[in-house]
């Protein structure tokens, strides 16, 4: 279930999950193009923030980090695919490409930058209700005109909602598949279809199931939002991302 829980919420009374998620919708939006421009200095601020996070939230790390395993072979392949592009003094030759080592910092720190977006959202998605979410998106596209702010909210609420489902139905569909040995075929496309066909059968199904029940309880766009009051921290740790991204950022201008 280790999949599943990360993009659980886990209830809990630290300050991430007191802060107001309107402006914790706000500090991820910061946060996330800053961290892509950080350089080694901010990044290890950051880690130490997201560890901090992590350890003061109580979330289990192993949960974020046995998650991400998938993620590493997208980190492998940017960071191979860097070190070889990306010119400068050579290191090692293979054939007419050539590993740098420009291209090796580069990849090195380009991963690093999306770990810490991806850490940052697994935290999010972990200390905010999906109808916290809901609120918060629809409070901040409010000033917008001309766009529908609690249809959006609700989609993007349903989408985050839908993550946990999908990944616990593809935990049960390859239970049951294992249960009767699918994985000792040898054909991968076998095994891949034996698997991929029933999980999206019974997600499209739940999808069913939740615009029928949705339907049943006459479901609007003028629902009730959840109750938000911004308190005095909040305000002091959204000063704090603000300075500290107006750090990253006009420290990469001005290098």
């Amino acid at each position: 279930m280790a999949e599943a829980l990360a993009f659980h919420f886990q209830p809990g009374t630290s300050v991430l999950h007191r802060f107001d998620p309107r402006f914790k919708t706000m500090s991820l939006l910061l946060l996330s193009p800053s961290i892509m421009v950080a350089y080694p200095a901010g990044l290890v601020v950051l880690s130490a923030m997201l560890v901090v996070s992590i350890l003061s939230a109580d979330l289990n790390w192993r949960f974020i980090v046995y998650e991400l395993r998938y993620f590493g072979i997208l980190l492998v392949v940017v960071f191979f695919s860097r070190a070889v592009v990306t010119p400068g003094v050579p290191v090692i030759e293979i054939g007419l490409a050539q590993v740098t080592e420009q291209g090796l910092l580069s990849g090195f720190l380009f991963c690093w930058r999306l770990i810490l977006v991806a850490i940052g959202g697994l935290i999010f998605a972990a200390t905010t209700r999906s109808k916290e979410i809901q609120a918060a998106v629809s409070w901040l596209l409010a000033p917008v005109p001309c766009l529908p702010e609690k249809r959006i909210g609700i989609m993007i609420g349903l989408v985050i909602r839908f993550i946990p489902m999908v990944l616990d139905q593809a935990l049960e569909t390859n239970s049951v598949q294992n249960a009767r040995c699918i994985k000792c075929r040898k054909n991968p496309y076998y095994r891949l279809t034996r698997f991929a066909m029933p999980m999206l059968r019974r997600t499209l199904e739940q999808a069913d199931h939740l615009v029928l029940a949705m339907t049943a309880r006459c479901y609007n766009d003028a629902g009730t939002p959840p109750t938000m009051n911004i308190q005095p921290a909040d305000w002091w740790i959204l000063w704090i991302v603000f300075c500290l991204c107006a750090a990253l950022i006009g420290s990469s201008v001005f290098t």
